[in-house]
């Protein structure tokens, strides 16, 4: 009985992993369109402005002023 049991439960953790694997795969993909693009462009620049500000100088000069030194670009 603990052999079925276990077997099914090996059974359904590789299920659960390929469907993760295959969902993961997709939403890596670049967009293909014009529009997606330009979204990936804006959103990939908007995370090297936080990485930016967030990086040790960048919080120092925070600490130092007291003020927030980033500020997101207008659209």
């Amino acid at each position: 009985m603990y052999a079925v049991l276990t077997l099914l439960g090996l059974l359904l953790g590789a299920i659960v992993l390929l469907i993760a694997k295959l969902t993961l795969q997709q939403r890596r993909r670049r967009t293909e369109n014009f529009d997606g693009q330009q979204i990936e462009r804006h959103h990939s620049a908007e995370i090297r402005d936080i990485r930016a500000a967030n990086r040790s100088i960048a919080v120092h000069n925070r600490l130092v002023d007291g003020g927030n030194d980033y500020r997101p670009r207008k659209r």
